[in-house]
């Protein structure tokens, strides 16, 4: 059975990571590039040329493995990096990321709302959503403090209620679907729902289409 090499922003994301792609029936192994979400955060925004070399060093552990398929699991840390230079750097590697769905939804949905973990990352999303479909309305939030409660594990009931989640969702916007563009929020697809009147739609999953 093929490996998957997992990459991610945090601890909790890479497992979740990992997780996701077992319960598909794919193999996976990961490797985080921080160990906390504001770490992450500060690496996206300040010192983003030394983590794309984090990650191409990443993949350079997944080759000793003879793992070449490789998935950065994570919106913000695909964002942030220069994907073309992990890829040019990485000839031997398949490198998928999230971000790569986003062109297939926008052909499907004209009103979005977007949660995302923050506006850097928001800002790419929406780039490629409005690049496919310039037609496209979107609805677009930034939540990183509750990735870092989702980090924690918190119970997804109190994070919901927390984070006034229910308020999030305008209804008066006619949303068709809420964009779960940060991989931790899938933590807190069920009770989103149970509790919103709008279908969730995981990018991870509309990737997993590809492999």
């Amino acid at each position: 059975m093929k490996t998957f090499g997992v990459i991610a922003g945090t601890p909790q994301d890479t497992r979740m990571g990992v997780e996701f792609l077992k319960k598909k029936g794919l193999d996976a192994v990961g490797i985080p590039t921080a160990s906390s979400p504001e770490e992450q955060n500060l690496l996206q925004y300040q010192r983003a040329g030394a983590l794309t070399q984090k990650v191409i060093d990443i993949i350079g552990e997944f080759h000793k493995k003879d793992i070449n398929s490789i998935i950065i699991y994570c919106n913000s840390l695909s964002a942030a990096l220069d994907l073309d230079l992990v890829k040019s750097r990485c000839p031997a590697s398949t490198i998928l990321t999230p971000l790569e769905a986003y062109r297939n939804l926008a052909s499907r949905y004209s009103r979005l709302v977007v949660w995302a973990a923050n506006a850097q990352c928001l800002k790419v999303i929406e780039g490629i959503l409005y690049d496919s479909n310039p037609s496209i309305r979107i609805i677009g939030v930034t939540l990183l403090p509750m990735v870092s409660a989702i980090e924690k594990l918190l119970p997804p009931e109190d994070i919901f209620e927390e984070f006034g989640l229910s308020c999030l969702l305008p209804r008066n916007f006619r949303a068709e679907g809420l964009v779960l563009g940060c991989t931790h929020f899938p933590y807190l697809k069920e009770i989103l729902e149970e509790r919103l009147d709008v279908k969730v739609i995981d990018p991870m999953e509309e990737l997993l289409t590809s492999i």
